[in-house]
């Protein structure tokens, strides 16, 4: 597929701060989903695919076995593309640990595999060392042993800021930070998702949302 660039669509966004140092959202869900619209077709539908599997964490009590089967589904169509699979796999398989850690935090058994509880490539990984504390993944995510102790102790708003900022991070060494294509509008829509979700959690329905959050962390 020819890869498209995509120059009026990037300049027109604005910047975005960082997730904790916004005041406001400088652009609007609804104007962001307008700006969507210059993108083709084709390109349109594998950032639809992007955002859908990406939020698959979220709704934890309501989510199914066959929802979990799309996921992957989509996650299989996905990894076929290199560029948007190089800014998803880390999201995936941040995910993934931290649904484990949710897991045996609750007292649950290793998943059989099989199991679609999880995604990514981690999956089997994480099912082998179950037992072991940080998965044997500490070398490869340092953050697993403060990940834990925020679960463990029910710091549900420092888990939150952990992984966003650990998201973050990556999303600004990610070459596709000051490029053109789809990857890009990819990129920035994953930023601006975090800091709309981190100004959710204060001003008006903060204490809704906070309870959401601790559903989501907890996975009760």
């Amino acid at each position: 597929m020819r890869r498209r660039v995509y120059y009026t669509l990037m300049a027109s966004l604005p910047p975005l701060p960082r997730f904790d140092q916004a005041e406001r959202l400088p652009i609007s869900r609804e104007r962001l989903q307008a700006r969507r619209r210059m993108l083709e077709p084709e390109d349109e539908s594998l950032l639809e695919a992007s955002v859908a599997f990406l939020a698959w964490e979220r709704e934890p009590a309501h989510r199914t076995d066959q929802d979990r089967a799309q996921e992957l589904k989509r996650l299989g169509e996905l990894s076929g593309h290199p560029g948007l699979w190089s800014l998803l796999e880390f999201p995936v398989n941040q995910r993934t640990v931290l649904a484990a850690l949710r897991r045996r935090y609750r007292g649950r058994p290793a998943p059989v595999s099989g199991e679609p509880w999880g995604a990514g490539p981690l999956v089997r990984h994480l099912e082998k060392h179950w037992d072991d504390p940080d998965f044997k993944l500490r070398a490869l995510y340092p953050w697993i042993p403060e990940a834990r102790g925020h679960l463990e102790s029910g710091e549900a708003l420092a888990l939150e800021r952990l992984r966003l900022n650990l998201l973050w991070d990556r999303l600004d060494r990610s070459p596709y930070a000051h490029d053109f294509g789809l990857e890009a509008f990819l990129l920035y829509f994953l930023k601006w998702d975090m800091v709309q979700r981190w100004l959710s959690y204060s001003g008006q329905g903060a204490a809704a949302r906070f309870e959401e959050l601790v559903m989501e962390v907890t996975g009760e």
